[in-house]
């Protein structure tokens, strides 16, 4: 009987060990906690585009809810926020900057609201100046994914967001020759932002327009994952 229990106790601390030593160490490219995003913005149109994605490619349990019903109450227990460019601005103003929660905004104007870009740093190619092309700045950056030089984006023409950054920000790409005019840029946590605020949580900004998620091409949904998994990430 006593060998028995012997026995049992040593494969339980096997087993144990065993298995703490398969667990990955934890790193800055591994996720954050839990699966909850919210997506502010519609429950239809290009919107249903990006809550699929972020549904069916990262696994991610979205709530949608619209910019006029939003609280910053709305992002407790979530890994992301996730303010699509079909939102009106001034309804979300900074709701979501001084939280402890990653945020992707795609509306130009939210980062000045924010604190993201200079004052009225913000805007956008349309008509005559619609774009397809961006060029990457800094390549090495996992926000790249891997991607040089100017980069077709969209299919076809499209409307493109962009933003003046502060200092501190991270630069991946900015319109072609326009270095003021950034299309995807970003904050680490702990950084000043263009008003000299610190950073509580990684932000982000992604040029793409509400309505352009069909006209994008594989190159620009690779940059879409690559800006999920970065502002999802652990530092």
């Amino acid at each position: 009987m006593k060998r028995f229990l012997v026995m049992s106790i040593v494969a339980a601390i096997v087993f144990v060990l065993t298995a703490c030593s398969g667990a990955a160490p934890a790193s800055k490219d591994t996720p954050a906690a839990g699966n909850k995003v919210l997506l502010v913005g519609r429950d239809g149109g290009g919107d249903a585009i990006t809550t699929k994605r972020l549904r069916e490619v990262h696994g991610f349990d979205v709530k949608i809810v619209s910019d006029k019903e939003v609280t910053s109450e709305h992002a407790n227990g979530c890994v992301l926020v996730f303010v699509s460019e079909s939102v009106n601005s001034g309804k979300i103003r900074d709701k979501f900057s001084k939280l402890p929660v990653p945020v992707i905004y795609t509306e130009g104007q939210s980062t000045s609201d924010t604190g993201m870009s200079v004052t009225d740093g913000y805007g956008s190619l349309t008509g005559g100046n619609s774009a397809k092309t961006i060029q990457i700045k800094d390549s090495k950056h996992p926000l790249a994914a891997g991607l040089q030089n100017n980069v077709d984006v969209y299919k076809d023409n499209g409307k493109m967001g962009y933003a003046t950054p502060g200092p501190e920000a991270i630069v991946v790409a900015t319109v072609p020759n326009e270095d003021q005019k950034a299309t995807i840029f970003a904050y680490e946590k702990g950084v000043k932002n263009a008003k000299g605020d610190v950073v509580t949580a990684r932000e982000l900004f992604f040029y793409m327009f509400e309505g352009e998620e069909i006209n994008q091409t594989e190159d620009g949904w690779k940059l879409f994952d690559a800006a999920v998994r970065w502002v999802t990430s652990k530092k």
